[in-house]
């Protein structure tokens, strides 16, 4: 069982600055023995940044300014997770400690057929997790008769897991994803979709140039209008320029149906009037729901699918904070990655 401390997934991978303010270094032991593990895997969510550590348990690992989430995993342990920001490692090092797993391992055999009920679950997994955009529709989850779909135990609903680490092949953005699956859950009546876990992304370094340009152009086009291109749009206060609008969203109970009624206000507002500079850290600070299009890239039919609507003219999410202020910093990364809910309308 994974030790949760916290939880989050960004919606896409951006360039990290290469200039290193920290180096995040220590040693990762047995918590019985006291005795270092090898070739335990340390990377850092959602960047392409990872390392095994060394005979002795060691492993160093070089940070630029930000916040990450670090996993530290080992086969036959307890997993950790848990926020680092740059600007708070400790020069000398740290030492982690892994319980050994006691519960025996699931005795299904990942190779063994499963029922027809187990493929449509997976076809709407793999719907509402990869996404019906062209770059999701390429993916290919390699290990996925690892994975436990459960439609029972909530009616209603499909809860999703792993048993391992699910190995998730991108080829359109030329990245190969190890997935730490947390958390998944569908609601088939409400039709809302939440999910959390820990992305490590491995470039191909084999593409040829002509390949390696096509996948740079792709992430590009993934990048525009995405929650990682809003928040450094944000935090630089170019929400404008980068062609995002904002606006109050006012949402109240529907008196006669169940659900929601929402109305948006017509005045915009920007960056400024929802980042507030405390000692020269950037915050996000709103209340309630605020709606944000952005204006720079027409809705793709594809993305669309499954939503059950038809094609907008631009891409709209709304937002909403879980606590009073978030820190937000200039890679677009989060205090608290659970902070700030996004919902796709």
């Amino acid at each position: 069982m994974l030790k949760r401390i916290v939880l989050g997934l960004f919606l896409f991978l951006g360039s990290f600055s290469s200039f290193a303010q920290a180096i995040f270094k220590g040693t990762v032991a047995d918590n019985e023995t006291g005795k270092g593990i090898p070739f335990a895997t340390v990377f850092l969510a959602n960047t392409t940044i990872g390392t095994s550590t060394d005979e002795e348990g060691k492993f160093s690992i070089y940070l630029s300014e930000g916040n990450y989430e670090v996993i530290i995993r080992m086969l036959g342990y307890e997993g950790l997770t848990f926020n680092l920001p740059a600007a708070i490692v400790k020069p000398q090092g740290y030492k982690f400690m892994l319980v050994p797993i006691d519960e025996e391992l699931s005795t299904l055999n990942v190779n063994d057929k499963r029922d027809p009920v187990w493929y449509r679950n997976l076809a709407d997994f793999k719907k509402y997790f990869l996404g019906t955009s062209l770059n999701g529709k390429a993916c290919v989850i390699e290990n996925e008769l690892s994975m436990i779909l459960d439609d029972q135990s909530e009616p209603g609903s499909l809860i999703a897991s792993s048993r391992d680490i699910l190995k998730i092949e991108n080829p359109n953005l030329g990245y190969r994803l190890d997935y730490l699956l947390n958390d998944f859950r569908f609601n088939y009546k409400q039709g809302f979709v939440t999910y959390g876990g820990y992305p490590l992304f491995t470039p191909d370094s084999t593409l040829s140039r002509r390949k390696q340009r096509r996948v740079e152009k792709n992430r590009l086009e993934a990048y525009y209008g995405s929650l990682q291109h809003f928040l450094r749009a944000v935090y630089s206060g170019t929400t404008v320029s980068e062609g995002f609008e904002i606006r109050r969203l006012f949402r109240k109970d529907d008196p006669v149906h169940s659900g929601k009624i929402d109305s948006v206000a017509t005045d915009l507002i920007t960056s400024i009037d929802i980042r507030k500079n405390r000692e020269r850290r950037e915050y996000l600070e709103f209340d309630g729901h605020l709606l944000i299009t952005y204006l720079n890239e027409r809705e793709s039919p594809h993305y669309i699918m499954g939503l059950g609507r038809g094609i907008r003219n631009y891409q709209t999410s709304i937002i909403r904070l879980t606590v009073q202020h978030l820190e937000v910093f200039e890679n677009g990364s989060l205090s608290d990655p659970f902070g700030l809910v996004v919902e796709v309308i």
